[in-house]
């Protein structure tokens, strides 16, 4: 059940949330106009009767989906009716098969409003994944659209995060910093939007040696273009950072597991080219095997000071030994106590395993990541792999105070696998994030102020962020250490920036995306239009990711009007 969004002191009830099925039927209408004669294009350049034999086949396909996974959920990807290709339905009657139905998503509720008088500690644990955005792209332009994909596939802190922006440098000695900014929330008349920036510090000027595991899924799902081969061309981009210093291994599994290479030089591009161009797949898939020995290789070729990572490739179909998110869980808690990072990288469609992957990466103190494309593989690297991303802080914990004589009601956007209990901020033996030198971490709140808040009066306060971390890297060892930060008035603007405005986009996109119940007003239109306005300050490189997100945005709402267009036909 969502949460219900608590009274108003004065009588007034907070903001209600507009239900999303009847604006989006009024925004696809709208849109469904705008794509008609386009629609009448394309359908009119199919063939006017497919193959027999190839229509078979894809029905032959979809029936051997429903057998193999009758649980999947079939809202990731296409709708049937655009996926179909132009073949009629089955003889049974039934739908043409859903091209993701066999892709799985960990589908968690989005949090709803909290009444601050009730409970004024907003509290969870650090993430800076990017897996959602990179994947939502793959199926934006796959064909899938607003409001036909999978909620549990659109995460917004990991869109948030997926982005750089201009925040406030820590101070020479601290290992934090905030910027925060508030202003209008541009699809609830009735409240504010709220985006906090927390910066992490550069630990050391010199990048200690890395010792890096790659561990790769060489299963026979790992056979299509955008898995292997792509995985194969990510390596290359990503080995030609390393040093002399470094040391590679690589670990495969499928049915078997191997060591391929272990403890090479870094700066050894022909053996490791060599070792990662050799791969083949074939078998099944028991990624409990893989772990366990690359945590043994990683173990054996441990650098003393050094960063420790293994980095797993894969789609996540793990089929044989521990499968289970639980068991992975309990399985990589277990292993993360020997200071090594595991961080993930996913690959493919079809059958990717979102959820899988995600709890790897959580439970192992490392980084979450989806590979679209060889440009995102080298992109990850250098943000969150390279020499320079040395682990700073571990177990990072942000606990998020509400004023109640200024902040009637709030929420917080995405997170809503990492919230906490509040208790659990001081509990220094619960694990939470890690945080690597140079990261940043984007929170954003929706709240409802009170009448005092709305004047604005006075200098208390009204906001108070504490972060509570184990410190890492070079201070691994030292007792665990917590930085506080006041957020008085001068954090609301009627101009918040340009930064604000891309997390507004941000997150109107991703509540469009999972059709969520608090998207009030947001058209794809206002999202991408936010997008594009905060770009225009920055340099090219930024500017172009965030044209791409307007892009992406206009991109599925006109596949959602496309998708009307088809299953009208």
């Amino acid at each position: 059940m969502k949460a219900s969004m608590p009274a108003r002191a004065n009588g007034r009830r907070s903001p209600a949330p507009r239900r999303p099925h009847a604006r989006l039927l009024v925004a696809r209408a709208v849109a469904l106009a705008a794509v008609l004669a386009a629609g009448a294009w394309y359908c009119s350049t199919l063939p006017a009767s497919p193959q027999a034999a190839s229509c078979e086949e894809f029905h032959a396909l979809g029936a051997a989906r429903d057998e193999s996974a009758p649980e999947a959920s079939s809202a990731a990807g296409l709708n049937a009716g655009s996926a179909s290709a132009g073949c009629p339905p089955a003889p049974d009657g039934g739908a043409p098969p859903d091209p993701y139905a066999g892709e799985g998503y960990a589908n968690t509720e989005e949090p709803g409003f909290v009444s601050t008088a009730a409970r004024p500690l907003s509290t969870f644990s650090a993430d800076v994944d990017t897996a959602s955005y990179a994947n939502l792209r793959r199926l934006v332009r796959s064909g899938a659209g607003l409001g036909t994909i999978d909620p549990g596939a659109v995460r917004i802190e990991e869109m948030l995060n997926y982005f750089d922006y201009d925040y406030a440098a820590p101070a020479e000695g601290e290992d934090f910093a905030l910027t925060a900014r508030a202003g209008a929330c541009p699809w609830n008349a009735e409240s504010e939007l709220v985006v906090l920036g927390l910066t992490v510090g550069q630990a050391v000027t010199e990048a200690p040696p890395t010792n890096l595991v790659l561990l790769v899924d060489v299963s026979g799902s790992m056979g299509d273009a955008e898995k292997l081969p792509l995985l194969k061309e990510s390596i290359a981009r990503i080995v030609k950072g390393l040093r002399a210093e470094d040391r590679v291994s690589i670990v495969t599994y499928s049915g078997v597991e191997e060591v391929v290479l272990k403890g090479a030089s870094g700066d050894d591009a022909e053996a490791i080219l060599g070792a990662i161009n050799g791969l083949e797949a074939a078998g099944s898939t028991n990624g409990e095997a893989g772990l366990s020995m690359a945590y043994r290789v990683a173990e054996e070729t441990h650098i003393e000071g050094g960063v420790n990572r293994i980095v797993m490739a894969s789609d996540g179909d793990l089929n044989v030994g521990i499968s289970s998110e639980d068991e992975l869980n309990a399985f990589v808690s277990e292993k993360r106590g020997q200071g090594t990072y595991l961080s993930v990288l996913g690959f493919g469609s079809g059958n990717y395993q979102d959820a899988k992957m995600e709890t790897l990466a959580d439970h192992g103190n490392g980084s979450y990541h989806y590979i679209d494309s060889a440009d995102e593989a080298a992109r990850v690297y250098e943000r969150f792999l390279a020499a320079g991303a040395v682990p700073v802080a571990d177990d990072v914990k942000l606990q998020v105070e509400f004023d109640p004589w200024m902040v009637e009601s709030y929420r917080l956007i995405g997170y809503a696998n990492r919230t906490m209990a509040d208790e659990d901020f001081r509990n220094d033996g619960a694990d939470a994030g890690e945080l690597c030198a140079g990261a940043e971490l984007t929170v954003a709140y929706e709240v409802v102020l009170t009448d005092e808040g709305r004047r604005r009066e006075g200098d208390e306060p009204w906001l108070t962020c504490a972060v509570r971390y184990q410190p890492a890297g070079e201070r691994a060892g030292e007792a665990p250490a917590e930085q506080r930060f006041a957020v008085g008035r001068e954090s609301w603007s009627a101009e918040p920036g340009d930064d604000w405005s891309l997390a507004a986009a941000v997150v109107e996109f991703g509540m469009l995306a999972r059709d969520s119940e608090f998207v009030g007003t947001a058209t794809a239109d206002d999202a991408a239009a936010l997008a594009e306005s905060s770009a225009s300050s920055l340099d090219t490189t930024d500017r172009a990711a965030r044209r791409e997100l307007a892009d992406l945005i206009r991109q599925a709402s006109r596949n959602a009007a496309f998708d009307g267009v088809v299953a009208a036909s």
